[in-house]
């Protein structure tokens, strides 16, 4: 009896030891290696932006001219389903990049962003929370208060978009939405990349054709 008892402990031994193997294999397959899920290309060709998702401290935005990467700008992803758009300026020098929630309607969480980079060395212009977004959040802000518009509105969500190209300049837009009223305030200004001065500011209440 004793002889059975230690073959039975043998393999009871061997029998764990291989289930800890596997377990060890399937929690490294679990580990997915980051891969491109989106491409957007430039008309001729010659650049693309990829949206790279992988675990979220991976999660990135990748640019490239040909087989050579240019800039690889760090930053949350989202979800499959949320939406890219590159505006490509028509002297072939600059990039904006648009990112949108999957869910759009206001009121509702953050997740919109706007990135610029130049193509002809890579260098990111203009990312989330930076000096633009400080300007124009500014001035949005204080044409709110001038208007009481929080008084009545409640809480307001501020979204920063691209909206083109006027030669060398990005036309882009803060739409400022509210959580307790229907009415929707744009921001619209004009961007010289080169200097990162807004100009041609204007301010007008949206419609159904300009909403976004």
């Amino acid at each position: 009896m004793r002889a059975i008892g230690r073959r039975f402990a043998v393999r009871s031994v061997n029998r764990w030891r291989h289930i800890f193997v596997i377990s060890l294999v399937a929690a490294t397959s679990l580990a997915a290696e980051p891969q491109s899920t989106e491409k957007l290309t430039s008309p001729d060709g010659k650049y693309s932006v990829e949206v790279v998702r992988g675990r979220p401290s991976e999660d990135s935005l990748v640019i490239s001219k040909g087989e050579e990467v240019i800039a690889k700008v760090p930053t949350p992803v989202g979800p499959v389903g949320s939406f890219f758009q590159t505006l490509w300026s028509p002297d072939g020098r600059y990039v904006a990049i648009n990112k949108q929630r999957s869910s759009r309607p206001f009121p509702g969480p953050g997740g919109d962003s706007m990135w610029i980079v130049a193509l002809a060395t890579g260098k990111v212009l203009r990312q989330p929370d930076d000096a633009l977004w400080n300007e124009v959040e500014e001035k949005a802000s204080a044409f709110i208060d001038e208007k009481h518009l929080t008084e009545t509105g409640g809480k307001t969500f501020l979204t920063l978009t691209a909206i083109g190209w006027e030669k060398d300049r990005l036309r882009f837009r803060l739409e400022a939405g509210f959580s307790e009223i229907e009415d929707r305030y744009l921001f619209d200004g004009l961007l010289d990349p080169a200097e990162l001065k807004v100009r041609d500011w204007k301010v007008s209440k949206a419609t159904a054709s300009t909403r976004q």
